[in-house]
């Protein structure tokens, strides 16, 4: 059992070694993003409108502190994308062999996130949280420059 977790750790620790930089790179540009633009989202943030992730933080908070109704509110992907996680996790980390289809669980996940956002963007934009306008954006902020010039 302990050369089992051992090994289980060992691959964690490989795939931080390897991918951490991502991880804190990214972890560097979410408080930057949001403290220079208002917005985390680099399509919120230049022109104002909510890309097809928009919400799915939220959801993921939402989903991992037990409130599956709020999270559904804020992305109904989360639910296939968190299972899809786990079904990577498993595969990778536990079972120690690359998950088969990989590619092509990701692929249907991109285009479900497509046809959802088509979907959210028809039915709630642009007052309806998470899809919402944000009028103070580059984008405006550039134009509304030029018109005073």
């Amino acid at each position: 059992m302990r050369a089992y977790v051992r090994e289980v750790c060992g691959r964690i620790v490989a795939d931080g070694r390897e991918y951490g930089i991502v991880a804190l790179v990214f972890a560097l540009y979410v408080p930057v993003s949001n403290f220079l633009f208002g917005a985390v989202c680099p399509l919120v943030a230049f022109c104002g409108i909510p890309c097809p992730g928009c919400g799915l933080s939220r959801a993921a908070f939402c989903l991992l502190t037990g409130r599956w109704q709020q999270a559904w509110q804020y992305h109904p992907m989360i639910f296939p994308i968190a299972i899809a996680a786990l079904w990577f996790a498993w595969n990778r980390y536990l079972l120690g062999r690359k998950a088969r289809g990989t590619m092509a669980v990701l692929l249907v996940l991109a285009v479900c996130l497509v046809i959802v956002y088509g979907l959210r963007m028809y039915l709630y934009f642009p007052d309806r949280e998470p899809c919402v306008y944000k009028a103070d954006n580059l984008l405006a902020r550039f134009l509304s420059y030029g018109r005073l010039l």
